[in-house]
């Protein structure tokens, strides 16, 4: 009886933790928000938690991170379009699936980006991390 009070509780947190996939958003439309939890980053969001700065690059940037992303490991590209990108990242350690889109807009040289978890309450702050990870390897590209 003891037993069925303790994992009832952590079969809901599980179930209500778990997501899909974001949808690739309509041409011209935003990222998609990120829900209640606090298990997701997003650059288009009004603050808060999960507000995260876009990150700021110029076409060629956009395209060598691109081709960055392509090479590692650890990303599947699922959409890659010129000014849109979605991709999957697996986790190394626990190997949960997360998803990243990111959104060019060339004239205001800027990419959109929303990171998020599929699965937990919690990201633990892998979202926000992988964002500035996006952002370091803008920068190193614009070093000539």
């Amino acid at each position: 009886m003891k037993k069925q009070y303790i994992c009832m509780p952590l079969i809901a947190i599980l179930l209500f933790g778990c997501t899909i996939a974001p949808e690739k958003p309509d041409d011209g439309a935003a990222l998609s928000p990120c829900g209640i939890l606090p298990n997701c980053v997003n650059s288009e969001s009004d603050g808060g938690g999960r507000a995260v700065e876009p990150l700021q690059a110029s076409t060629e940037q956009w395209q060598s991170l691109k081709t960055w992303l392509a090479d590692q490991d650890n990303w599947t590209i699922i959409v890659d379009k010129p000014d849109f990108l979605q991709a999957e990242v697996t986790t190394p350690l626990m190997r949960f699936r997360d998803d990243v889109q990111l959104l060019y807009k060339p004239l205001s040289g800027l990419i959109q980006v929303r990171s998020s978890s599929r699965l937990g309450i919690s990201d633990m702050g892998a979202n926000r991390s992988r964002v500035e990870t996006l952002r370091n390897q803008l920068d190193a590209s614009a070093v000539p």
